[in-house]
């Protein structure tokens, strides 16, 4: 129930004598106000960032370098210093969405001077320049929006010097690890260790695809992502650390089920051995984690950090894996009445079921008969995982 919902519900039962008032604010007061988040703010100040790149754009053969540089130089330093006064003395919502049109006005202008003076970095050099800028205004201001903003800057940097250049820049790879990692380490906000967590994810895809780094190594990666969340999240909070990886590995390994049987590792090579040195150490230490947990069955999770890649079969082994991991999910959470755990099964399985259906059944039956047969076959199945799940929550509630 909601705040709002709460304030309704509780005058009537201040009415019907089962409260009173004082109890009411007491209610009301473990539900405190949620103070709006600056969306609008931040769009309004997207737009107008954009809209001051389309008007330069524009009119950018039509000036002089001097009149380039000057109405760059004039147009970040008057939304930043407007920005900072606004922040200070009148509104912070209001001064971040000026500050943050600074920062776009900043990033554009790295990119419109190298044009103007004809400077080519070939790397992701000018998104490192930016990325600093708005780390320091991060640390400066201590506002979400520029962390955020910073992140998807160094992302979107990974990302054009990976598929532009096909290189991971290390310098943008360190400021995320070192900068960005010590901010979520010490804030450990719910928000920030989500979005670390996702850019995570990309930029190790990035750093495997673009150094034609073996793809295995991503296991390795994303167990990082898994083993990490023990430090950096306090116990009983949400492990979007552990969600994150599970989904990366979890998606890996449906992909593993289409393409591994065509490129599996058949001999030991030199990557390999530091591999499954490194597997090794990361599995060792989160099965010791899993074992010392209040919660035993998390070592089911485990199970799909398993490296089949070296068998000629692995797509099979893959899809064996993936099977036996929602169904120790639906088991466990049966046995356990864990609805989360059921759910996660359930929709563990639908997927497992559909690709697997899909790889062996893709290539014999007429297309048309293909789905129409795999959508009968996961309405079946979705029927009866419903029907079960009803009837737990049934006999729970009879408890």
């Amino acid at each position: 129930m909601n705040r709002d919902q709460l304030i309704k519900e509780s005058e009537k039962w201040v009415d019907e004598a089962i409260i009173t008032e004082a109890q009411r604010e007491q209610l009301l007061g473990r539900y405190p106000k949620k103070q709006n988040k600056p969306m609008l703010l931040s769009f309004a100040a997207i737009f107008i960032g954009l809209g001051f790149l389309t008007f330069v754009a524009s009119n950018w053969s039509y000036l002089t370098d001097i009149g380039r540089l000057a109405i760059l130089l004039t147009s970040f330093l008057s939304f930043y210093i407007i920005g900072e006064w606004v922040y200070r003395k009148r509104s912070k919502r209001v001064g971040v969405s000026l500050i943050l049109i600074a920062l776009l006005v900043f990033g554009s202008s790295i990119f419109l001077v190298g044009q103007m003076y004809h400077y080519t970095t070939f790397s992701a050099f000018p998104f490192f320049l930016w990325s600093l800028v708005g780390f320091g205004l991060y640390m400066i201001l201590k506002e979400t929006t520029f962390f955020h903003a910073t992140l998807i800057i160094m992302t979107v940097g990974q990302l054009y010097s990976g598929i532009v250049y096909q290189d991971f820049h290390l310098w943008l790879g360190l400021l995320f690890i070192l900068g960005m990692g010590a901010v979520v380490k010490q804030t450990r906000a719910v928000p920030h260790i989500m979005a670390f967590s996702i850019s995570y994810v990309l930029q190790a895809v990035i750093l495997v695809f673009s150094e034609g780094v073996p793809s295995y190594w991503l296991i390795a990666f994303f167990l990082l992502l898994y083993v990490m969340d023990d430090f950096l999240i306090e116990k009983g909070k949400r492990r979007i650390f552990k969600t994150s990886s599970i989904l990366s590995i979890f998606t890996m390994l449906l992909l593993q089920v289409f393409f591994l049987g065509n490129e599996y590792v058949g001999e030991l090579t030199e990557s390999s051995l530091y591999f499954f040195l490194a597997w090794a150490i990361l599995f060792v230490f989160a099965v010791i984690r899993s074992a010392m947990s209040s919660t035993n069955y998390y070592w089911i999770d485990l199970l799909l950090f398993v490296p089949v890649f070296r068998f000629e079969f692995g797509d099979v082994l893959s899809l064996v894996i993936l099977f036996l991991y929602a169904l120790l999910w639906l088991v466990s959470g049966y046995q356990q009445e864990v609805t989360r755990w059921i759910n996660k099964g359930t929709v563990a399985f639908l997927l497992t079921t559909f690709v697997a259906y899909f790889q062996l059944a893709w290539d014999f039956m007429n297309r048309s008969l293909f789905f129409f047969v795999g959508g009968l076959l996961l309405f079946v199945l979705s029927y009866f995982l419903e029907k079960k799940r009803r009837t737990f929550h049934k006999g729970g509630e009879d408890k």
